[in-house]
């Protein structure tokens, strides 16, 4: 939203969330199951998987969630016959019912690593987040 040229259109990326986490190693040489991590990282990220996400206050957002209601979309796109956990955070909030998500920020990598990072950090020690939209558009925070 606001931004010029061709990025302010509605349009689409893909995205790659890259966490380093760390702690110390239990018996059998893991400071944290990759599967668990991996399940707690998707509570998170299944509220953008083949979403739309808003900067809060776009113009956009209320006729999308309206057309959705309207059509019968609403509430037909649940993952594995289970929707995901709606966001409730200052930095971003979703509809998953909707596969829409809003953030307070614009959407670039760089805030989508402190979106992430807000939203796992307590649960899982992170040590590093990388997201990356495209071959150019990508960022690195370290904690």
């Amino acid at each position: 939203m606001n931004y010029p040229g061709e990025a302010s259109y509605l349009h689409g990326h893909s995205g790659l969330l890259t966490l380093e986490i760390e702690g110390e190693p239990n018996e059998h040489g893991y400071s944290y199951a990759c599967k668990e991590a991996l399940k707690l990282a998707w509570e998170v990220a299944d509220n953008f998987h083949h979403a739309t996400v808003f900067q809060e206050g776009d113009p956009l957002l209320e006729l999308v969630l309206a057309g959705y209601e309207k059509t019968g979309m609403k509430g037909t796109t649940d993952r594995f016959g289970k929707p995901a956990k709606a966001l409730k955070h200052q930095l971003v909030w979703s509809f998953p019912e909707s596969r829409v998500a809003v953030t307070k920020k614009p959407s670039t990598c760089e805030n989508f690593c402190e979106i992430f990072y807000e939203l796992l950090k307590d649960k899982l020690n992170i040590k590093k987040v990388t997201f990356r939209s495209s071959s150019l558009n990508c960022a690195t925070r370290n904690y």
